[in-house]
């Protein structure tokens, strides 16, 4: 791939208006468009389900996915719908405004995780419905993964967090900077973390050190968004960028203009990129081999 390169835009999935997230389990795109939570074959586009569950519009709405259920997140509420059928299982308001607000959420087998505007995190047993509050720092925490048994976030003012999932006590802690730590990616014992001031790291989880570092990744908010081949690939939307990067070095390997505005979501799945953005109307998919 070259620098600056076009690549062949496939738009996989049509609807009427932009994909807010969306989630790929299998032959099946899970995503949230307007009001509704749709399925969609990840190949053809072709919606098999779509269901109103929202009352109304909304481009803030972040989506996870595990066992069998869709968690989405909006402002100050947690919602759990049925993979199969989209039917709501269990709802959770968990603030009241803007400085209770829901940033950053990750889910196992047991319980969903989610970190509060201001430094709490709030863990939620998914069977029993049990909330329980942990007060863990005195920002907000945006990026948020596991590992192993612990928790990896990382926070609006630059701080990188491994707290253990029980007790939400700091194991570790390490300073990137002073901008906020909006995406981490990992893979195996390595980490990988996009700064809003611009740089990517690479970090040895077992030794909990810095093992390559890049400045100006891209010039405006970024994201890790995974891995082909040997290579991390990454996504700036307000760039319009997609830059792939060796996973060791953190050497540029290619850089790709593709047409995309403020914000959406990126996924990579069977050597294809698929993205949502504010500009495209369902979902696009490229392949990364080209």
């Amino acid at each position: 791939m070259r620098p600056g390169e076009g690549p062949a835009v496939e738009h996989v999935v049509k609807l009427d208006g932009p994909v807010t997230d969306f989630h790929i389990s299998g032959q099946h795109i899970h995503c949230m468009c307007g009001k509704e939570l749709l399925k969609a074959d990840k190949d053809q586009g072709e919606i098999f389900y779509r269901k109103e569950v929202f009352a109304k519009r909304g481009f803030s709405r972040k989506l996870a996915a595990e066992g069998g259920e869709i968690f989405v997140y909006d402002f100050c509420t947690l919602s759990v719908f049925r993979q199969e059928d989209y039917a709501l299982q269990k709802s959770w308001k968990l603030g009241n405004d803007l400085s209770s607000d829901i940033c950053g959420m990750a889910a196992d087998e047991n319980t969903v995780y989610c970190s509060i505007r201001n430094g709490k995190l709030v863990a939620l047993d998914r069977r029993s419905g049990v909330e329980k509050e942990f007060p863990v720092l005195g920002s907000s925490m945006w990026s948020l993964i596991h590992y192993g048994q612990g928790l990896v976030c990382g926070s609006v003012d630059g701080k990188l967090l491994l707290l253990d999932k029980k007790t939400m006590s700091i194991e570790k802690r390490m300073d990137l900077g002073r901008k906020n730590i909006g995406s981490l990616y990992r893979d195996g014992e390595t980490l990988y973390a996009a700064s809003h001031d611009g740089r990517l790291f690479r970090i040895n989880m077992r030794s909990w050190e810095i093992e390559a570092l890049v400045k100006n990744a891209h010039k405006k908010m970024f994201g890790c968004v995974g891995m082909y081949q040997d290579m991390l690939v990454t996504v700036s939307h307000p760039c319009s960028e997609v830059a792939l990067w060796d996973k060791n070095t953190l050497e540029k390997r290619g850089m790709l203009t593709v047409p995309l505005q403020l914000s959406g979501r990126a996924r990579i799945e069977g050597g294809f990129l698929y993205l949502s953005s504010r500009n495209i109307m369902g979902i696009d998919k490229i392949r990364l081999s080209q």
